[in-house]
């Protein structure tokens, strides 16, 4: 479950949790992407190993789980679906057409470039050695450090422009990822219609349509609540517990209280 701070009104927190295992690797490519978008704005060394360390993780990924034909499949669900909408007679008088198509053909120019048989995300930096060497030290405590990995430390000391080029260039390949995993997202995202509901003593429990599974429940509080959902379940069901915390240093525990809150349950 990963909270995201609600980009609209900054008094809000949605709190999601992926349905399935597609929509689960989806959220961590989309944020390993916000890691390495919003430390490259800023020269460090620090944040120069951080980048290094998502991108070995977006790489394993896609490596692991099989992302870019579970994108590709993915895209492809959602293509049917709007296809579907735009020559409904039953929804015809409550979609937009023209968004439709619009959607439609970015859908299609992100299966082009995923499905082109010479392209395999993740290659460039999986073949670099500076980035091998480094992924095979990240996992030792201080491993990386500068006696450890002097070539590291050299490049590390290169200019701002330098060391952005290289990453960059590392990454490049994995744009068509992140575009596409951002494309999808959004559009399950924008899929639901917010209902307000209520957790009797901090607790609540829904059953889900089995012809209508869920990907993505999401919770919206607001950030000065003195308590968080903590959300689990699967396709055709879900719970959600309303927890207190305030001190870290303490395990939390089920409130007892009725909570009202905002619910969304993505559905596309």
């Amino acid at each position: 479950m990963m909270p995201t701070m609600d980009q609209e009104n900054n008094k809000n927190i949605i709190y999601e949790h992926p349905m399935n295992e597609r929509i689960r690797n989806l959220l961590r490519i989309e944020y390993l992407c916000n890691i390495i978008e919003d430390r490259i704005k800023e020269d460090s060394e620090q944040n120069c190993r951080v980048i290094l360390e998502a991108l070995l993780h977006i790489s394993e990924l896609l490596v692991r789980s099989d992302m870019k034909n579970e994108i590709i499949k993915e895209l492809k669900r959602q293509l049917e679906v709007f296809n579907m909408l735009r020559s409904s007679d039953e929804y015809g008088n409550f979609v937009d057409i023209d968004r439709l198509k619009k959607l439609n053909d970015i859908i299609d120019e992100e299966l082009k470039i995923l499905q082109d048989q010479t392209y395999h995300p993740g290659e460039i930096i999986k073949n670099n050695e500076l980035v091998r060497v480094f992924s095979q030290r990240i996992n030792i405590p201080g491993g990386t450090c500068n006696f450890d990995l002097p070539r590291l430390h050299y490049w590390l000391e290169q200019s701002e422009l330098k060391r952005k080029q290289d990453l960059m260039n590392w990454s490049s390949d994995l744009v068509p990822i992140k575009e596409s995993a951002n494309i999808l997202l959004d559009n399950i995202r924008k899929s639901s219609t917010p209902t307000y509901e209520n957790a009797k003593e901090g607790f609540y429990h829904k059953q889900i349509g089995v012809n209508m599974p869920c990907q993505l429940i999401r919770v919206v509080m607001n950030s000065s609540s003195a308590y968080y959902p903590d959300i689990s379940g699967v396709k055709h069901r879900f719970t959600v517990r309303f927890m207190e915390g305030p001190d870290s240093n303490f395990k939390p525990i089920q409130i007892h209280n009725d909570i009202q809150f905002e619910l969304h349950c993505c559905i596309l």
